[in-house]
């Protein structure tokens, strides 16, 4: 029975010694960052012939992609972990190494991303996706657009119905260029923001565990609702249907 004892007593005081020992390394590390400590940051730019598709892929790294006065896809990329880049018969996949590494608290590492500027033209489809980093898209023109993350944040600038959208737990805030078929948002226990034209014709269905919704237009904002939930505006033509967990919905026709 004491040899039990002691061997538990042994097995708490290692515990804590660990804790204390990542405690100890991960102030380190904050007084390096403090101190301007850059660690083994990597910083690129590299260019790329216009593909068809783009598929970005990360783990932690911020996402963001957008237009610009460009004549090749640039990729602007700063972070601890070198990415990959793959082009296949039309195809421009880029994924991040997901290598751990410790180097958690560097100035330089704590404004890591992968930033895409693409040339103007329409795409047949962009893929982006992140475990625990956010996204950013402005404006997009593809056949098909896929946001996809389990942790990260979502600002989606100018989308339309052909977007996929779902998240684990991030916040979702999308801005709507246009809106003229059916969609479905699935946000998991995240809060969805979504603003959209007044004239928009939409037959919304909410469903939900323990979320509220909220309407807000110019002359108006109704009061938050427990639980499913179904509205309809301007003939209710297409239907937009937002799932989550514990996630809210807030709607903005402006």
């Amino acid at each position: 029975m004491k040899r039990i004892r002691f061997l538990r007593i042994l097995g708490i005081i290692a515990v804590i010694a660990g804790l204390m020992l990542i405690a100890a390394g991960a102030t380190v590390q904050y007084m390096r960052s403090q101190s301007g400590y850059t660690g083994t940051v990597i910083t690129a730019s590299e260019e790329f012939e216009t593909p068809r598709e783009l598929v970005v892929i990360t783990t932690s790294l911020p996402i963001t992609v957008e237009y610009g006065d460009v004549t090749a896809v640039k990729v602007d990329y700063k972070g601890e972990l070198p990415l990959i880049f793959n082009e296949d018969k039309g195809t421009l996949r880029i994924t991040q190494d997901d290598t751990f590494s410790i180097n958690l608290f560097s100035r330089e590492a704590l404004s890591s991303g992968v930033n895409i500027t693409l040339p103007h033209k329409t795409y047949e489809r962009i893929s982006l996706s992140s475990s625990g980093g956010s996204i950013t898209s402005k404006f997009l023109n593809a056949g098909t657009t896929e946001y996809s993350t389990k942790g990260g944040d979502m600002i989606l600038y100018g989308i339309d119905e052909r977007a996929y959208v779902r998240t684990e737990s991030g916040r979702i805030h999308a801005e709507f260029s246009s809106y003229s078929a059916d969609m479905t948002i699935n946000a998991g226990a995240g809060d969805v923001e979504l603003l959209m034209s007044p004239e928009s014709s939409i037959y919304l269905e909410y469903f939900t565990e323990s979320g509220t919704f909220t309407s807000h237009s110019p002359d108006r904002s109704d009061e938050s609702r427990y639980g499913d939930f179904v509205a309809m505006y301007n003939g209710a033509e297409h239907k937009l249907n937002v799932k989550t967990t514990s996630g809210s919905l807030d709607l903005y026709l402006y």
